[in-house]
């Protein structure tokens, strides 16, 4: 009977054990689980960032000349890269902001990669991507490696947008094809003149960073 009941306990306790022992084991199965979530969610995170495009660490001045050309009656932007890294100029969009004298009108022009050309005998004698790279020993402007898209965009270097025509297609969102039919009017229409204001902000594409960001005065 004493044999009976000595057994009978110890069958009682080995199943206290295990009983004991599956919470411990559920509890351990659970905490490697979140440790391997933990580390792919980290792997994960730190593969984003590597392949994450980083901007461009440049500096530039953008300004807008009144009066330009041999007629002197021409508006022209130029953009000069003052120092820092070279960017390819693909990788630029340049977007520009301006709001018609009486303020009834928000005009917006943006020159990326997939701008068209403006044509031929509108800036020059070749087809023009605008903002185009003012390097005679590149090329004129229409020429290979002068187009927007084309040239990276190094220190000292200058692009412009050439002419009123190239001009009213970088801020007021004149399509390219339709630039021959800009002239003065075009600009006394909207009261664009010297002392007007224009928001120019160059994005760095790949990245989707604003790398530069002014309103620009017409001097």
């Amino acid at each position: 009977m004493k044999l009976k009941n000595y057994l009978k306990k110890i069958h009682e306790r080995t199943l206290s054990d295990n009983s004991a022992v599956s919470p411990v084991i559920g509890v351990m199965l659970m905490l490697v689980v979140t440790i391997l979530i933990a580390a792919f969610v980290s792997a994960f995170a730190g593969g984003a960032v590597d392949s994450a495009s980083v901007a461009p660490s440049a500096s530039f001045d953008v300004n807008i000349l009144s009066g330009q050309g041999d007629s002197k009656d021409q508006y022209v932007m130029l953009i000069k890269h003052l120092g820092g890294d070279s960017i390819p100029s693909g990788d630029l969009q340049i977007i520009s902001y301006y709001t018609s004298a009486d303020g009834k009108q928000m005009l917006s022009g943006a020159i990326g990669r997939t701008n068209m050309a403006i044509p031929a005998g509108q800036i020059a004698e070749n087809k023009v991507k605008i903002p185009y790279l003012t390097d005679l020993a590149k090329g004129a402007p229409g020429e290979t490696g002068t187009n927007f898209g084309e040239y990276n965009f190094n220190a000292g270097d200058v692009i412009s947008t050439g002419n009123s025509k190239g001009t009213a297609v970088a801020v007021f969102g004149i399509i390219p094809s339709e630039a021959n039919s800009v002239d003065a009017d075009t600009y006394k229409d909207y009261g664009f003149k010297k002392g007007s204001k224009v928001e120019v902000e160059i994005i760095h594409t790949p990245s989707q960073k604003s790398i530069f960001k002014k309103q620009v005065t017409v001097v």
